[in-house]
């Protein structure tokens, strides 16, 4: 299963082992809550399913229980160093082995233009090292690591091409992989690419891979339009302040961008005070103090309207799932701009 030969390791031995003892290598693989792979090499369900512990699935003979594996392990599994080299004096572990030589980098031009460059049947694993664990909050809102958007790897989402946007926005990223996991599409972060592992129905990139980049004045003049039936505060044109005010902070942030030393110092400090007060507001919302916020964002949003008309646009495709929700005709979700609006 998963393009791996699968073995039960003996009591207290170590994967790399047993796959050595069988003639093939040790090749990380996490087969998931739903198909776990132990009822398997064992032919029935054990006793007791226990909840996920280390980066292997664990079996305790003496009773008939079994641990499900998870991408980063629990302190007490004592599972720190290199995956294939962990063995616990209780376990049996269920060992992914594989066949043939390391896999190599495939041959795709990655100075190819997106998404030439894209590799396909590729993903960059975790494997214990190779992750970023950053805020992704503004590109996520669901599927995150232990569902915290603002301290994951990983992310639902609709397009490949938000992996790439997302990875060229985070200092750190250096690689992104896309596919399935746990019946949902997600993009997967990574900080190098020695993770990198043959996948069915996968595709990765470098953080260069990636759509072209969007402009930051396009993005804050079109989100700003977007928000004009909002300026009268909460009403039947604008009945969620949460999308609302998700897509004015998305607003502001691109426009803070486009303006740094672009414009005065006085009118820096216009954007950066709707800034704070648009974030304090998101932090507690209420409907009386909603018209105070957007009046005092659409006062700075029209100052500069001009200035931001000016700046390179580029021309959006609605249908273009890795676009931001504004760049697609709709205000952003209630936690991020890329969620899926029906």
């Amino acid at each position: 299963m998963h393009n791996r030969c699968w073995y039960l390791s003996d009591q207290g031995v170590s994967c790399e082992k047993t796959c050595q003892a069988k003639g093939v290598t040790y090749q990380q693989q996490f087969p998931g809550e739903a198909t776990p792979m132990l009822p398997k090499l064992l032919g029935r369900e054990p006793a007791t399913r226990q909840f996920a512990w280390g980066r292997t699935e664990c079996y305790v003979a003496g009773s008939d229980r079994y641990h499900t594996a998870k991408e980063r392990a629990d302190s007490n599994s004592e599972d720190t160093g290199e995956p294939g080299q962990w063995a616990y004096s209780a376990c049996r572990l269920s060992c992914p082995c594989t066949q043939g030589p390391k896999v190599e980098a495939p041959a795709v031009d990655p100075t190819a233009p997106y998404p030439s460059c894209v590799e396909q049947n590729s993903v960059f694993r975790h494997a214990g090292a190779h992750a970023i664990f950053a805020d992704l909050s503004a590109f996520g809102a669901s599927g995150c690591w232990q569902n915290d958007c603002k301290h994951t790897d990983k992310f639902n989402a609709e397009d490949m091409g938000t992996c790439g946007r997302t990875c060229a926005q985070i200092e750190e990223c250096t690689h992104w992989s896309y596919g399935e996991q746990e019946d949902a599409k997600k993009c997967f972060l990574r900080k190098g690419d020695g993770g990198r592992e043959v996948m069915d129905g996968f595709t990765s990139g470098a953080r260069s891979c990636a759509p072209p980049a969007l402009p930051d004045g396009y993005m804050a003049y079109v989100a700003g339009r977007l928000l004009e039936p909002c300026d009268a505060g909460k009403s039947d044109a604008c009945p969620d302040m949460a999308r609302a005010i998700t897509t004015w902070r998305f607003a502001i942030k691109h426009l803070k961008r486009a303006t740094e030393g672009k414009v005065d110092p006085n009118t820096i400090n216009f954007i950066n005070q709707v800034s704070d007060d648009t974030d304090a507001f998101a932090a507690q919302m209420s409907e009386d103090n909603f018209p105070v916020v957007v009046t005092n964002n659409r006062q700075v949003f029209m100052a500069l309207n001009s200035w931001m008309a000016a700046q390179p646009s580029v021309q959006a495709d609605p249908k273009d799932a890795s676009l931001p929700n504004p760049l697609r005709g709709h205000l952003c979700g209630a936690a991020s701009c890329y969620e899926k609006i029906a």
